[in-house]
């Protein structure tokens, strides 16, 4: 992984060769993630991408201590947050940190609000988990990160449930959620889904302030490299469960040192020219936990060789402040 220097402070978010998998029966795990591996320093930004199935969501899910109630297990690895060990902690532990130092903002705004509760139900109640306070000053705090987000109407929108918002608004009320408690660490996993494109941007714009005005590092999932390229610094490249590549986003984009970090370069729609063939990657990714032996992304790889095929998943091989799992990254040509 990308090496971090002793001297200095510790990073805010470690994840170090970390294994998850889903119990499927009785002895029986089956792996979803697995050589997960970054570093995130306080205040940093950090773009997670890769194809459906590479483990992103769960990852998320098991930065912010979730895993059991979607049936899943750390198998190995560690993870560190603020320099403290958070890879087995139990629920009771995970509350104190959930929310109040990890916000998450889910993909689908449904899903991360109460359908039959007011907004000023549900943000009161992250609020006084936060400071207390009677009502009157519960309700001004709730005014206040309406206001925030900026939410017009607000008052009106208190009074609201989340289907009379649009998606739009109900991201925005999630936003409110994941930041009310003032945490270090902003996971958003893929929070654009299912909004229009005037929206997307509008949110996307709203969490780079929050983050810059209250300080916090952001971890951003996204399978769109542009939105990489202009929120986060860093990168870090997923593919079947594995981290294949971590660096600069700068370098990553314009020279990246594993052939599933081009690919998804090539085939941006952002940067094709009318007339011009757009790139695909050949082939389909793997089905999560039936991984190909050696590196997982061979099958599909155009400089792969005999030696890709044979043993273990490459671990990452850090060369300055970026790291590559390919063998073969000398083969590697600068892109365009």
């Amino acid at each position: 992984m990308i090496n971090h220097d002793p001297g200095s402070s510790p990073p805010l978010l470690s994840v170090n060769k970390l294994r998850v998998s889903f119990r499927v029966g009785s002895g029986i795990n089956l792996p979803v993630i697995d050589t997960a591996d970054f570093i995130l320093e306080p205040q940093g930004s950090l773009g997670l991408v890769g194809e459906s199935g590479s483990g992103k969501t769960m990852l998320c899910r098991t930065l912010i201590g979730t895993l059991a109630r979607h049936g899943a297990v750390i198998n190995g690895g560690n993870i560190t947050f603020s320099g403290q060990p958070i890879t087995n902690l139990g629920e009771s532990e995970w509350r104190k940190l959930r929310g109040h130092q990890i916000g998450y903002i889910p993909q689908s705004s449904m899903a991360g609000l109460n359908p039959i509760l007011t907004i000023k139900s549900q943000l009161s109640e992250v609020v006084k988990h936060s400071t207390g306070g009677s009502e009157s000053e519960v309700r001004r705090e709730v005014l206040g990160l309406l206001e925030r987000v900026r939410i017009p109407r607000p008052t009106a929108v208190m009074r609201s449930r989340p289907h009379q918002l649009s998606g739009g608004m109900r991201q925005r009320v999630i936003i409110a959620a994941a930041i009310a408690q003032g945490p270090k660490l902003l996971i958003a996993d893929e929070p654009t889904t299912a909004l229009d494109v005037t929206v997307q941007s509008e949110i996307l714009a709203l969490i780079n302030e929050l983050r810059e005005e209250l300080g916090m590092a952001l971890l951003l999932v996204s399978h769109d490299l542009a939105v990489i390229e202009e929120m986060c610094s860093l990168m870090a490249v997923m593919y079947a469960g594995a981290t294949v590549e971590v660096g600069p986003t700068e370098n990553l984009i314009s020279s990246p040192n594993h052939p599933y970090t081009r690919a998804l370069n090539t085939s941006r729609t952002d940067k094709a020219r009318p007339g011009d063939l757009l790139e695909s990657i050949p082939g389909d990714a793997v089905s999560v936990g039936h991984w190909p032996n050696g590196c997982r992304f061979w099958p599909r790889c155009p400089i792969a060789d005999l030696d890709c095929q044979d043993g273990l998943q490459p671990d990452l091989l850090a060369i300055e402040q970026r790291a590559s799992a390919c063998i073969h990254s000398d083969r590697m040509e600068v892109t365009d």
